[in-house]
């Protein structure tokens, strides 16, 4: 098995299918009587749904669940399991504290120190694998939620690794957020921001100048822009694509149609991630067994976007202080 990197996956909807209903039955959100495998098929995404709204809105499960350090420990711990389980051995794993404590109102703190907790039992565990942890601030929160998470981030940079902006592209746009985030890049932030998910190439630009990012998560919408292209691949600015969630979200049409090919032999780098493997039922292994066979992409192809991981990731390398 090939040694991998993923950069772009989220923690709090990478919870196993059987933990994910089993924390749900003892909250009373579905039967006791439910199957595993009945409740995998009305979980897991095999088609694409409407928009990228519609598959934000089916995560509401994984919010309810999340209410506990202790549970939120066990989540981490066994996503580290599994990710090691993949071949993985340098993860990025990224959580919205506003997302996660929304239903349950847990202090961040108490969230953060829940998942350290997780992380530090797996790597006890598997102390091959290099952890790092982003934190997200969530859009759809609106600007002072956006603001509250960057303080909490700043509070802590010493625990993570980075800094991240998700959600609704559409309805909340970059210009919302730019002196908060140009508050966090003066600070030493490392930044990544999803941007050219489900706009055009212009969130893409405007992410890079106004909001400091150094990666770009899913990036689809820069194969419209070539001086986007020539500026991504020379500046080395990696893109943290995501084929399978990339299609069930409609961003593009078919997995034979996604640029990720046409992106990496244009010299942008590029790296191949799971982004929500709860709901989408896949592993890094598939997503790279899904750009060979799906896509034409070559085995050199695949590893070189697994380089382009390791070298674009905000971990620090081993022989650094601060190293996990």
């Amino acid at each position: 098995m090939a040694v991998q990197t993923e950069l772009h996956r989220h923690l709090d909807v990478s919870i196993r299918p059987s933990t994910l209903l089993e924390l749900a039955q003892e909250r009373g959100l579905q039967p006791q009587s439910t199957s595993i495998e009945s409740f995998r098929e009305k979980l897991i995404l095999t088609e694409p749904l409407s928009d990228l709204a519609s598959v934000l809105s089916t995560f509401t499960i994984c919010q309810q669940v999340l209410d506990r350090p202790d549970v939120l420990a066990r989540v981490a711990e066994e996503a580290i399991e599994d990710i090691y389980s993949e071949g993985t051995r340098k993860v990025e794993l990224r959580f919205s504290p506003s997302f996660v404590c929304e239903f349950s109102k847990l202090a961040w703190e108490d969230c953060l120190l829940g998942i350290e907790e997780g992380i530090a039992r797996a790597k006890a565990k598997l102390p091959e694998i290099q952890t790092g942890l982003l934190c997200i601030a969530s859009r759809d929160y609106g600007s002072q939620s956006v603001d509250q998470t960057i303080e909490f981030y700043l509070k802590n940079q010493d625990r993570m690794v980075g800094l991240d902006l998700a959600g609704n592209e559409v309805d909340f746009p970059q210009s919302l957020f730019r002196k908060s985030f140009m508050r966090a890049a003066d600070r030493g932030a490392r930044i990544t921001i999803h941007a050219g998910e489900a706009t055009g190439p212009e969130t893409i630009w405007e992410a890079i100048e106004d909001l400091g990012a150094q990666r770009i998560g899913h990036g689809i919408a820069c194969i419209q822009d070539p001086k986007l292209m020539e500026y991504l691949a020379k500046k080395q600015i990696c893109l943290e694509m995501c084929p399978t969630s990339n299609w069930l979200t409609g961003v593009v049409p078919s997995l034979r149609e996604h640029p990720l090919p046409q992106v990496l032999r244009a010299g942008v780098p590029v790296c191949i991630n799971t982004d929500d493997p709860t709901l989408f039922g896949n592993t890094l292994p598939i997503e790279s067994k899904i750009c060979i066979e799906q896509m034409g992409m070559t085995p050199a192809e695949v590893q070189a976007c697994h380089s382009h991981a390791d070298r674009a990731s905000f971990i620090p390398s081993k022989d650094l202080p601060g190293a996990n």
